[in-house]
């Protein structure tokens, strides 16, 4: 299953509006999934079929937002 870059940048404006306990699990997921990991199989259960770019692309947009 490919994804938009929409799609990246709508999950990381997600994640960034979260309050800060909630974010930061969030964001340790992306990295376990990232990976390749499951991460308590919430990849299957909400993200079937995403690559692990498509988590790396997210990280990286929520790194350039928390830079700026």
């Amino acid at each position: 299953m490919s994804y938009t870059q929409q799609e990246v940048k709508a999950r990381a404006a997600r994640i960034l509006s979260m309050p800060a306990g909630l974010k930061h699990g969030t964001i340790n997921e992306f990295h376990d999934m990232a990976s390749g990991e499951s991460a308590y199989g919430i990849r299957e259960e909400y993200y079937p079929g995403k690559p692990n770019q498509f988590f790396k692309d997210v990280l990286k947009v929520i790194n350039e937002k928390e830079g700026e």
